[in-house]
């Protein structure tokens, strides 16, 4: 053998033999110590209290009275995977000062390492309720996130403000919830019993699931208008001035809610409330709720009235949802509570033909004109003719982005894609309806797909979820 021969096999067992020595670690198994939910009832209602009065902070006080069932483990969740916002947005980094008590006592808790959104809690035997109380610290910055209270105005969304108790289903948790809100404010969410003292409300015994769908706008500068079939439009301003509409401004408003029941032969919400903030100052929003919405447009949005018709797409988007994405619902999307993933596969469905019927109500109502509706498909016509993202990435994949995608800027955005199931999502119901007309010779449009798929089960507004068979099932049966 050589020398070069035998150095390089020296060298090769010598290489051999340190391999067999590093180090090499197996994984530690994940065990999930979070009980999966039932549809079983707690033993009492919690007791949900909340301070809103510190704006000059943006701190929320809140104070919670959560039933223990006994020989049950305590576990306490905060929302993490949230409706309408289509992945986990749970403002968890937002809470500070979390304190659990029993009888008088400070009782110890930890966080769950895999799943940080629990709280396992060492309770005592024979204890019957917690009291808890935490901050939740509303961004005061752009920075920090979406701005939620300002001098004039505050959003309150209830999921920020609130645990509640693993092993549930959220519907089958009752809550009492109650607010105090700065002096001279009005607020108005989608709850019912509301009884007012002073600046304090109490609403009446609800489910989690209904408390977390029921969103409150508030503010000292507020008008409301009459919309017709239990329908309100809350309007709050930065200012008084800019809540000044006119009459035909409210009839535009008064004409969404008539085109919209008469489009999907149905209503599924026993009221609604618009809630809609006129400012500069509140980060902007466009949230869906079976009886109410969050909204926010420009402070000019009745005064400059003829410059915004742009601006009026967003309350027949909302609108819509009651129907698409509140009652009908893909199976996929709907979970028992807010810790269950999401899959968000039927988004197309949800937020594309929900973007279709904006356009159409928005016309129809008299909120946009025709040719600005049509030069709006135009616009993303032309758009997804070039769009490079559309070699490599369909539609359908991009309902997974508000999961990973967080919606925050990327770079080479054309090509990566980002939520266009919203605009491409319209494209293809636009596509849709002109296909039925063609079959039917003019005697059919999505219109009659919309009264078999969301007109059924007049005035039930919990949820009835569909798949893609469902889907092709009623366009087939549409002739």
């Amino acid at each position: 053998m050589s020398r070069a021969i035998a150095a390089f096999a020296l060298s090769a067992s010598l290489v051999s033999a340190a391999s067999a020595q590093n180090s090499a670690p197996q994984p530690v198994p994940i065990v999930s110590n979070i009980p999966e939910p039932q549809d079983r009832p707690l033993s009492e209602p919690m007791i949900l209290s909340v301070d809103a009065t510190d704006i000059d902070r943006a701190i929320f006080q809140v104070r919670q009275v959560i039933p223990v069932e006994k020989g049950k483990p305590l576990i306490l969740l905060y929302p993490q995977w949230l409706p309408g916002k289509h992945g986990p947005r749970g403002a968890l980094a937002e809470m500070t000062g979390l304190m659990i008590r029993a009888g008088g006592k400070t009782l110890r808790w930890t966080r769950d390492p895999v799943q940080v959104y629990a709280f396992h809690v060492d309770v005592p035997a024979e204890t019957s309720s917690v009291d808890v109380e935490f901050q939740f610290t509303a961004p005061v910055r752009e920075s920090e996130g979406r701005i939620n209270v300002t001098p004039n105005m505050m959003n309150v969304q209830w999921e920020q403000v609130a645990l509640y108790p693993a092993g549930h289903f959220t519907r089958a948790i009752q809550v009492k919830p109650s607010i105090t809100l700065p002096e001279g404010w009005t607020g108005v969410a989608a709850l019912d019993g509301a009884k007012i003292t002073g600046n304090r409300i109490d609403y009446g015994v609800t489910n989690f699931e209904t408390l977390v769908d029921s969103p409150m706008f508030a503010g000292p500068h507020y008008k409301k208008w009459d919309l017709g079939n239990n329908v309100t439009l809350n309007v709050w301003a930065d200012d008084a001035k800019y809540l000044a509409a006119k009459p035909e401004h409210i009839a535009a408003h008064r004409a969404l809610v008539d085109e919209s029941l008469l489009l999907f032969g149905s209503k599924h919400f026993d009221r609604y409330e618009f809630l809609l903030g006129l400012t500069e100052e509140l980060g902007g929003i466009g949230l869906e709720h079976h009886r109410s919405s969050e909204n926010t447009r420009e402070t000019d949005y009745f005064i400059e009235w003829e410059d915004n018709m742009s601006e009026r797409g967003l309350l027949p988007h909302e609108f819509t949802h009651s129907w698409n994405g509140k009652f009908r619902r893909p199976d996929t999307m709907w979970t028992p509570d807010y810790s269950t993933p999401m899959r968000d596969n039927l988004l197309w469905v949800y937020e594309g033909q929900t973007s279709f019927w904006d356009l159409v109500l928005g016309a129809r109502s008299g909120l946009q004109s025709k040719e600005m509706v049509m030069g709006e498909w135009a616009k993303y016509a032309g758009f997804y003719a070039e769009q490079p993202g559309r070699t490599w990435r369909s539609v359908e994949d991009t309902t997974h982005d508000p999961i990973f995608g967080a919606r925050k800027a990327k770079p080479f955005a054309s090509h990566a894609r980002g939520e266009d199931y919203y605009n491409e999502g319209s494209l293809i119901w636009l596509d849709a309806d002109m296909t039925i007309r063609t079959l039917s010779k003019g005697k059919k449009s999505l219109d009659d797909f919309a009264k078999a798929f969301f007109g059924v089960r007049n005035a039930d507004w919990g949820v009835l979820t569909y798949n893609f068979d469902e889907i092709v099932r009623t366009l087939n049966a549409v002739r």
